[in-house]
């Protein structure tokens, strides 16, 4: 009895596409110059990172560009004509993972397979491929037109630091149809 429920609970599971953002808490070593320090230090700090980093992969995935914000920060300690900061920071990162879903459009469509972006953010933090070789005979991947979105699986991600994006390798998840919807024949026992 249990199982059944179990495994209903998986059927009617729907697949949860969520942002491809996530929060992380970064610390890290700036240096300024000292007479870039003032009543303002907080958001010279938060400018500085915002400028370095933004719009840019770091180890941690890809920084969304004006979401750095300072938590909190040292003392600055002077050395020569700059001033060192221990600076902890709040940022969005996108870090695409194995069997992430992802919600795509399409950009450009060739014989070696489709090339798209992000359909929710812009500028996109990622690019992903899907090879055709894969796809040969299915006809949802053949009617897929330019700029059409659609639903994609990560397969694997790669990018090197100061990298615009992240490449990503997926797959087409083909678009479920609702199972509520369709009408079936009622049974009658006799």
């Amino acid at each position: 009895m249990e199982s059944s429920k179990i495994q209903s609970q998986f059927q009617k599971k729907k697949r949860d596409i969520k942002n491809v953002f996530t929060l992380c808490e970064i610390t890290k070593i700036i240096m300024l110059p000292i007479n870039s320090i003032g009543k303002n230090l907080h958001i010279t700090i938060e400018s500085t990172i915002s400028k370095m980093i933004g719009g840019k992969c770091i180890v941690e995935g890809y920084v969304k560009p004006n979401s750095v914000k300072v938590v909190t920060h040292s003392s600055g300690t002077i050395k020569g004509q700059n001033v060192i900061f221990d600076v902890v920071f709040l940022c969005e990162v996108c870090y695409p993972v194995a069997g992430m879903l992802l919600n795509c459009t399409a950009k450009n469509i060739t014989k070696a397979g489709i090339r798209a972006e992000s359909s929710d953010e812009s500028p996109s933090p990622f690019v992903l491929f899907i090879a055709r070789d894969h796809y040969y005979s299915n006809d949802y991947f053949n009617s897929l037109q330019e700029n059409e979105k659609f639903v994609s699986r990560v397969i694997a991600q790669r990018f090197e630091l100061n990298d615009k994006y992240v490449s990503v390798i997926g797959e087409i998840v083909p678009p479920q149809k609702d199972e509520r919807n369709e009408l079936k024949p009622r049974l009658t026992i006799i």
